[in-house]
């Protein structure tokens, strides 16, 4: 099964590395421009001058969060949790996970099928991808963060420390990982891949906003926690807090829970 998981993982690879590349280098340089960007605005005093603007009603609704955006440390950290970056990353997930879809709809998995393959090996391919693909981005957006603070120089000086990116972008994987096991699940209970793409994604867009207004709506706080985007909380880490073990693991915990039922679901699923 090994044997042919690894020849479906380089098929694959073989089709997505182009969009990889691009999105890697993009991200990576955003976040060398954001380093350039923000020792601007740290030369220029402009952090103390934002956080002198921002009404009291609003340091009261938003807390210390706001204030630790306003800072060199929040500025580099934006690319681990700015919504588009995030959603792109997601959006990346979700293609990962319902290619099992793609290829029934396509027939190509029946070809493949038709060979002494066992089914595990189409699904140990989609999550060797799921955990190799955003960390590869990931990888690239945090080698950008170190060259872009090696660029800013001096400027720099109330840089974030290295615990802290890497922090950032563990979070970040595995939030990742755990909403590709979602994604998975879908892609390998259907049959076609605009429908499964459609149900991962719009529930992620879901999720993620009940997540952000459940951190000033309180009613739907309860609701929050079913969603793995809660147990993502970057800014906690700009604000000096430790890394959460029991949220990273409740993410890998969950993605790896989903996976094996999605492979129990392509098993006995008719193609």
């Amino acid at each position: 099964m090994i044997r042919a998981a690894g020849v479906l993982v380089r098929h694959s690879l073989t089709r997505l590395r182009t969009a990889l590349l691009v999105m890697a280098a993009a991200l990576a340089l955003f976040q060398v421009l954001l380093a350039m960007a923000a020792a601007e605005l740290q030369r220029q005093g402009t952090f103390e001058q934002l956080a002198g603007l921002v009404p009291g009603v609003v340091r009261e609704l938003f807390g210390t969060a706001l204030v630790s955006m306003m800072s060199f440390s929040g500025i580099m950290a934006l690319g681990y949790y700015h919504v588009a970056i995030v959603a792109v990353l997601v959006g990346l997930v979700v293609v990962i996970a319902t290619e099992p879809a793609a290829e029934v709809e396509a027939g190509f998995a029946d070809l493949v099928l038709a060979q002494p393959v066992p089914r595990e090996a189409v699904l140990t391919r989609s999550v060797v991808l799921l955990a190799v693909c955003p960390g590869f981005v990931i990888a690239a957006m945090t080698a950008g963060t170190f060259a872009g603070l090696w660029w800013a120089g001096p400027a720099a000086g109330s840089r974030p420390a290295v615990s802290l990116i890497l922090s950032l972008a563990l979070s970040l994987w595995a939030v990742l990982a755990c909403w590709g096991g979602v994604s998975l699940v879908v892609g390998a209970a259907s049959r076609r891949r605009a429908v499964a793409a459609g149900i991962a994604g719009g529930a992620a867009a879901a999720l993620m906003l009940v997540d952000y207004l459940s951190r000033v709506w309180k009613p739907i706080r309860g609701f929050a926690r079913l969603s793995p985007f809660h147990y993502y909380n970057p800014l906690d880490l700009v604000m000096g807090k430790p890394l959460p073990l029991g949220d990273i693991g409740m993410l890998l915990g969950t993605g790896a829970v989903a996976c094996a039922l999605a492979y129990a679901l392509f098993r006995r699923r008719d193609l």
